[in-house]
C-alpha cells in the first residue's frame, strides 16, 4: 500500500518566512528609533504640563495630550501646555499618526492666518501639525475656522479642529478632530495660581475725605478695577479714591489666559464726630480743624483727632504758629527749645 504523506515541513520555505520576519524587525527598531525616539527628546515633560486627556479623530484614533494620560511619563515624557499668556507648546501623541506638535518653532508657514496654537479668552487660534506628514498630506491641523473651532469650557478644551489638505482639488487627511468625545475629553488644569491682594489705607475715615488703594497682583497678565470704581490697572500700584460719605467696597480683578482672582477693599465711613473735622472752633484759639495746631498732634492734619486743643507745645506742634514760614525747634529761631511755649520771634529794639 502507498504511504499518504499528511505534512511535510517545507524548510526552504520556513527559512525564507524568518527571513522577511527578521528584515521587518530590523527595519521597525530603526524606524522607531530615528522617529519616536527623537520626538521623545524633543517632547516635554508631561508632569510638568498641563493639557491632558483624550481627544478622538475618526481617522487619528485617540490622541493623547499628556504621558499621564497612561501613566508611562517615566518611560516616554511628553505633554502640552498652555501658559499663563495663553501661548501652547509641547506634543500631543497619537498610535495612527505620530507626534502632534503645538511648539511655535514648528508651525512657521503654516496654510493661513496666525500660525501660533493660543488659547486667546475662550478659543484655540492657530494651529498644530503632525509630524508624520508626506505623501501629499501636510499634517496641518487648524484649532479654529468658519462653523468650527476649539473653545475652552471652564476647564474643559470643547468642540472640533480639522485636518485636511487641499491637494488638487481633493481633500487629503484626517478629518475632524474631536476634543470631547464620549469617554474622553482634553482638560486644562492650571498650575500657577493667581494671587491678589488689596488693601485700604487708612480704612476708616471722616465723611469727605480721602483713602489710598494698594494692590499687588502674583501670575496675572491683566488686572481691572470694579465694585467701586472702574477702569483697566496695573499688576501692581495704588490709588487716592474719595472723598467717601459712605461706606465704600473696592474690588481688583486680575487675570491670565486660565483663570481670575479678585479681592476687596472697604473703606468705612465714621459715624462719630471729631472736634478736628467738626466745623467748629472747640478750643476757642480762633482756628478751626485743619488751620488748628491742635490737629497736628501726630505731624500731620488727623481728622479724626477728637481734642483740637494744642497739646504740644508751640515749638514741637509741627504747626508754623507764627506764620514766619519756619516751624518748631530748631528750625524756628523763636523757639529756645522744644518745650518752648511760645513760636514768635522776639525783636530787641535799641533806644
Amino acid at each position: 500500500m502507498k504511504r499518504q504523506t499528511i505534512f511535510e515541513p517545507n524548510f526552504k520555505k520556513i527559512h525564507n518566512i524568518f527571513f522577511i520576519f527578521a528584515v521587518f524587525l530590523a527595519i521597525s527598531v530603526l524606524f522607531y528609533s530615528t522617529f519616536f525616539t527623537d520626538g521623545i527628546k524633543q517632547a516635554k515633560a508631561g508632569i510638568s504640563q498641563n493639557v491632558s486627556g483624550w481627544a478622538w479623530g475618526d481617522n487619528f484614533g485617540w490622541i493623547s495630550f499628556n504621558c499621564t494620560d497612561t501613566d508611562i511619563c517615566g518611560s516616554v515624557d511628553y505633554g502640552v501646555n498652555t501658559a499663563i499668556d495663553g501661548d501652547m507648546s509641547g506634543y500631543a501623541w497619537s498610535d495612527n499618526a505620530g507626534w502632534i506638535t503645538f511648539n511655535e518653532s514648528d508651525l512657521v508657514n503654516c496654510p493661513s492666518g496666525a500660525c501660533k496654537a493660543k488659547l486667546a479668552g475662550n478659543n484655540l487660534q492657530g494651529w498644530a501639525r503632525a509630524l508624520s506628514y508626506g505623501d501629499g498630506w501636510d499634517g496641518w491641523i487648524s484649532l479654529n475656522g468658519l462653523g468650527y473651532g476649539i473653545t475652552l469650557n471652564g476647564n474643559n478644551l470643547e468642540e472640533f479642529a480639522w485636518d485636511s489638505s487641499d491637494i488638487n482639488g481633493q481633500a487629503i487627511g484626517h478629518g475632524w478632530i474631536n476634543f470631547n468625545p464620549s469617554f474622553g475629553g482634553v482638560i486644562v488644569t492650571p498650575d500657577t495660581a493667581i494671587a491678589v491682594d488689596l488693601n485700604a489705607n487708612p480704612t476708616t475715615v471722616a465723611s469727605g475725605d480721602n483713602s489710598t488703594l494698594s494692590w499687588t497682583s502674583e501670575n496675572a497678565i491683566s488686572c481691572v478695577a470694579s465694585v467701586g470704581w472702574s477702569g483697566s490697572k496695573a499688576l501692581s500700584g495704588s490709588e487716592v479714591v474719595g472723598p467717601h460719605t459712605s461706606d465704600t467696597v473696592y474690588r481688583i480683578t486680575c487675570n491670565n489666559a486660565l483663570s481670575s482672582a479678585n479681592d476687596d477693599a472697604t473703606v468705612f465711613v465714621s459715624s462719630l464726630t471729631y472736634q478736628c473735622s467738626d466745623g467748629i472752633d472747640n478750643d476757642g484759639d480762633g482756628k478751626i480743624d485743619v488751620a488748628d495746631p491742635g490737629c497736628y498732634d501726630t505731624g500731620a492734619y488727623d481728622p479724626t483727632d477728637d481734642n483740637e486743643t494744642d497739646t504740644l507745645s508751640q515749638c514741637s506742634n509741627f504747626f508754623d504758629d507764627d506764620g514766619d514760614g519756619l516751624i518748631d525747634y530748631p528750625n524756628d529761631p523763636g523757639c529756645s527749645g522744644a518745650s518752648d511755649s511760645k513760636e514768635f520771634n522776639i525783636i530787641f529794639e535799641e533806644f
